[in-house]
């Protein structure tokens, strides 16, 4: 069906996939399509292009200014031909999401918690002071075999246990961030369906437990549109002709080079190439890219959903006037199962510019002839044992704006600094992360709240006809100290240093077997001979192509982990 087609009969509802939605918890295969999440590599050009738009994009009122006539005889250099379109796939943000009296109803109800002393603050762990986190999933997880949870029909609550057969590299045994559940109605109204929000006191906060799924309630639509994304493939290649498997594949850049004589050694050969020009892909001169499949898409009314909730400051000094960035990483492990993360950076100050940059992982590339690394460089800045992952993209991360993603792409947080190196500066953020719908995992509605302070000072100010009003304060605190379903601050403190060094371990993993799977040409190769009947001896190059040469053992280790795409 085309998007003509699509556009003329209106937008449909999309299902929620049966088995769940890709993730990225998992090592990779030697697999030459896409699988679980993976496509094709999109080429540089086709990123290049991508990146243009996304910066014309980020002009105030960028829409008015293309319809703009006056711009006709601007520099040709910076005019888009009709096949560009577009900026990094999957990835969703807005300037006017929430409006701005909830967003002042947000500063207003986070203030207290920024307002403790500064004793009390709670700096991130390995922050160097940078990072405070207000609402933070890794303070209070869920400990499996400790933490208690309610169960249907039964008085007596039993103990969170740990996953069965499920791969331990990818799957924490030990610990699970905590969801709370809000409820969506089918007009789309969010309320939380959950008792509380992990690590936000009922009442003392009560401002932000009612603010939360409001803005929650806006952000819907953004997570809305990522998973249906992710159910459907990437859009057409904009630079792409029929290739191996009838797949779109890009042409290779030696068609049509004259080609080097026979006679030359690997050095002459290369000095050969580097003086003939190849050809470069260019842009379909027709493409609609099938948008109006765009339109078609999951809804999250009339359910429930699960969400992880995070509230942090990144706070510059003049004594400390940098952040140098963040890692790559996805959110979570398998336990937490995050499809999408939803961002809003809800204040900033005296900060400059920062971006949120992402990164996907790829299925192999069809190589062209055996080893033929050059073509791979050009056209997909990719090479034999390189990782197969394609930065796509970067968002800017200014105040106001709201950013969704899939958690099949990493991110990472590129580095920013004070504007005026004599004055503080803070970015302020709330984060969402959306568990799976088609999945449940232990949330705040069945685990009760495990901070003992809180038990604590409840009891204390029970109504004064119960009974336990009528107990001296000492029994009330042996009965919390007694209670096995809660824990300490600083039982919760070690338990977060415990939960960050596992996730570190699997972060580096994920980047090993997911993101890091090496780019393996020779398989290709074979796979491709395969397909075609032919025998690796009987193969040759085209007749007007030139013979690609091999890198050096030295070429690659020079090259090995550079995989950033310039833009």
């Amino acid at each position: 069906m085309t998007s003509t087609t699509r556009a003329a009969r209106g937008p449909s509802r999309l299902q929620l996939p049966e088995d769940g939605f890709n993730h990225p918890f998992q090592e990779s295969e030697c697999d030459v399509g896409p699988h679980q999440g993976k496509e094709h590599p999109r080429t540089i050009v086709e990123l290049r292009m991508c990146a243009l738009s996304n910066r014309i994009r980020e002009k105030p009122d960028w829409w008015e200014k293309m319809e703009d006539e006056t711009g006709e005889d601007a520099n040709p250099e910076w005019k888009l031909t009709p096949g560009m379109v577009g900026p990094a796939e999957r990835v969703w943000k807005s300037d006017k999401l929430i409006p701005s009296s909830l967003r002042e109803r947000l500063l207003a109800a986070v203030a207290p918690l920024e307002s403790v002393p500064d004793s009390e603050k709670d700096w991130h762990p390995g922050s160097d002071g940078l990072v405070l986190d207000l609402v933070h999933p890794s303070l209070y997880p869920i400990v499996y075999e400790r933490t208690m949870s309610k169960n249907p029909g039964s008085a007596s609550p039993t103990v969170v246990e740990a996953p069965e057969f499920c791969d331990p590299t990818f799957t924490s045994q030990t610990f699970q961030w905590l969801p709370s559940d809000f409820s969506v109605d089918p007009n789309g109204k969010v309320t939380l369906a959950s008792p509380y929000i992990n690590n936000v006191h009922p009442t003392r906060h009560k401002d932000i437990c009612s603010v939360i799924p409001e803005i929650l309630q806006h952000a819907l639509p953004m997570f809305e549109r990522v998973l249906s994304d992710a159910i459907r493939p990437l859009l057409p290649m904009r630079i792409a002709t029929s290739g191996l498997y009838g797949e779109e594949t890009a042409d290779c850049i030696w068609d049509g080079v004259i080609p080097c004589p026979g006679s030359l050694n690997e050095e002459d050969q290369e000095a050969w190439l580097d003086k003939h020009p190849f050809k470069t892909p260019d842009a379909r001169e027709h493409y609609d890219g099938d948008l109006g499949v765009m339109e078609d898409r999951i809804s999250l009314r009339d359910r429930t959903i699960q969400v992880i909730v995070k509230l942090a400051n990144i706070v510059l000094t003049p004594e400390k006037p940098e952040y140098p960035g963040g890692k790559w990483h996805v959110e979570g492990m398998m336990n937490e199962n995050i499809v999408s993360s939803f961002i809003y950076y809800y204040d900033s100050e005296n900060i400059s510019e920062s971006r949120l940059a992402f990164r996907r992982a790829t299925s192999e590339p069809h190589a062209h002839e055996q080893d033929d690394s050059k073509c791979m460089r050009v056209l997909y800045d990719m090479d034999r044992d390189l990782p197969l992952v394609q930065n796509i993209g970067d968002v800017v991360t200014k105040a106001h704006r709201c950013v969704a993603f899939p958690n099949l792409y990493q991110h990472q947080v590129q580095p920013f600094r004070l504007e005026d190196p004599t004055k503080p500066g803070h970015r302020k953020i709330l984060v969402f992360f959306l568990v799976d719908p088609t999945q449940t995992i232990p949330s705040a509605t069945n685990v009760p709240p495990q901070q003992r302070e809180w038990v604590t000072e409840a009891m204390h100010s029970a109504d004064g006809n119960s009974a336990l009003a009528k107990l001296p304060v000492e029994v009330l605190t042996m009965i919390s100290e007694a209670n096995d379903g809660t824990m300490t601050r600083s039982e919760a403190e070690k338990y977060r240093e415990e939960l960050m060094a596992e996730r570190t371990v699997f972060v580096e993993a994920n980047d090993q077997d997911y993101f890091g799977f090496e780019f393996n040409m020779w398989h290709i190769f074979m796979i491709a001979f395969h397909m075609t009947g032919e025998q690796p001896g009987e193969a040759s190059p085209p007749s007007n192509s030139p013979k690609p040469k091999l890198l050096s053992s030295a070429s690659r280790r020079e090259r090995k982990g550079q995989v950033k795409i310039s833009q």
